[in-house]
């Protein structure tokens, strides 16, 4: 029987295939590999370094449809993956720094989204059959750099990295040392700034590319409390403008470590974050909440007023750290752990009381340990750490409860150990196209993994 519980009123089922079996392996907590196990099943070489991919396969799934679809270099997911490893790893984070950075933008090209100075999103290698598929469905050329949050996040690691190391900046990949590729870096910002009115848009370079160019990529990801979706390009997700002046901040040490002199001053990087910061904290609060978006609705541009977790992300950047930003922390702080979003298998892409939730969707319900660990990492951040602990430990239970690292959980109970079985395409009833409403996720899922030594590094669990 077809599971029901992702349908909204007014779709029309066009497709639905059941993909795994009650009795898949998946089911049976003694089969999920040791992290490090598990961490070597969804790592490779590229570029010379050995980085995380997004995600693996394990040998049992291997002819099971949609599995394995990212196991590649992926800006976002790679990062993310070092980041949450780095205490225990570092030199993981300086293999991905360098593997990204030998691949950098240096001109313009619509068809793989490159533009100078941007971190690409996905490195595929020419006989990767994904990329095969991708091209062919797409047009994409790889390596693709459709998303914004990559260039963001590789700033803010090379300086982690540069901390700790200064000598580093110097290191040279190609023909351009780190400190060079982070002016560059730096420059990609400040120039989607300006084209942006002083945002990091997802403004795509082809109709063909990805839409919403963040973590949150699906095209109903982005949508207001009454569930009106931002369809168009140009959208700005709330945890970006916080990644947009993290990176700034980033850019500004780095300048001050670099044996050359920058185009941009360390003052100048610092100012332009300062704005970044006061546009958040002037026009995105809602009273009880910061927005999730700003997007285009109907022709005129909407702050997106939607529950979802991008907003309790904003806690795992210093842009809320002044004192004079305590009560938005504290509302944060307090509502996290309300049902509206913690679900019983961890944090809730989006509010359980949008019209348009759906609890195995994609971006739209569904519970992430990335996500969570994030946030969980942010609510330490501010010192709370009872919400920290009950955030940490749904997703925790979660994964230990089956034999993988799935990519997300639903945030229902309808479903065997959170873990959707088929894949259901509907015709969306509001939108009027084919959606994807219901997927199994990657069951070994490279920042699941992070995610999950992350929070044993922390010692959650338990109660």
């Amino acid at each position: 029987m077809i599971p029901r519980a992702d349908l909204l009123a007014g779709d029309e089922i066009l497709a639905a295939e059941e993909i795994l079996n009650t009795d898949d392996r998946i089911y049976d907590p003694g089969s999920r590999p040791t992290i490090e196990a598990a961490l070597a099943l969804s790592s490779g070489e590229v570029a010379g370094w050995i980085v995380p991919f997004a995600s693996g396969t394990f040998e049992h799934h291997a002819d099971v449809p949609e599995q394995g679809l990212f196991r590649c270099l992926f800006g976002r997911d790679s990062l993310i993956i070092a980041s949450l490893l780095k205490h225990q790893n570092a030199q993981l984070q300086l293999n991905t720094v360098c593997a990204l950075a030998a691949y950098q933008g240096k001109t313009a090209d619509p068809m793989s989204e490159e533009e100078p100075g941007r971190i690409p999103h996905e490195v595929r290698e020419a006989g990767d059959p994904q990329a095969a598929r991708i091209a062919a469905e797409s047009g994409w050329k790889f390596p693709y750099y459709g998303s914004v949050d990559a260039t963001l996040l590789w700033i803010i690691a090379l300086d982690e990295v540069a901390q700790r190391d200064p000598s580093i900046l110097e290191r040279q990949i190609a023909d351009q040392s780190l400190a060079q590729r982070a002016e560059l870096a730096a420059t990609w910002v400040l120039d989607r700034l300006q084209s942006g009115d002083g945002y990091v848009r997802s403004t795509r370079a082809s109709s063909k590319g990805i839409l919403n160019q963040v973590w949150k990529d699906s095209g109903d990801s982005y949508l207001t409390s009454d569930g009106k979706v931002a369809a168009e390009s140009g959208t700005v997700s709330v945890e970006t403008v916080s990644q947009t002046f993290d990176a700034l901040l980033a850019a500004s040490r780095l300048s001050k470590l670099s044996t050359h002199s920058w185009s941009h001053t360390p003052n100048d990087l610092i100012a332009e974050a300062q704005q970044v910061r006061s546009r958040l904290v002037d026009s995105w609060w809602l009273s009880d909440r910061f927005a999730l978006g700003l997007g285009v609705i109907e022709q005129k541009h909407t702050l997106l007023d939607a529950i979802a977790s991008n907003q309790w992300r904003l806690l795992d950047s210093e842009i809320l750290a002044k004192q004079e930003h305590a009560s938005f922390v504290k509302q944060l702080v307090e509502s996290v752990t309300d049902e509206e979003i913690l679900g019983p298998y961890g944090i809730r892409t989006l509010g359980r009381s949008n019209p348009r939730y759906r609890p195995g969707g994609y971006h739209t319900g569904s519970s992430w340990p990335m996500d969570a660990a994030l946030i969980t990492r942010g609510l330490l951040r501010h010192g709370a750490n009872a919400e920290a602990r009950l955030v940490a430990n749904r997703s925790i239970r979660a994964i230990e409860g089956v034999g993988a690292y799935p990519e997300l959980f639903r945030s229902d109970e309808s479903e065997k150990c959170g873990v959707s079985r088929f894949i259901i395409d509907v015709r969306d009833g509001q939108l009027g196209t084919s959606n994807r409403i219901c997927q199994p996720p990657q069951l070994l899922q490279g920042w699941s993994i992070a995610a999950f030594s992350w929070f044993k590094q922390q010692q959650f669990g338990g109660n």
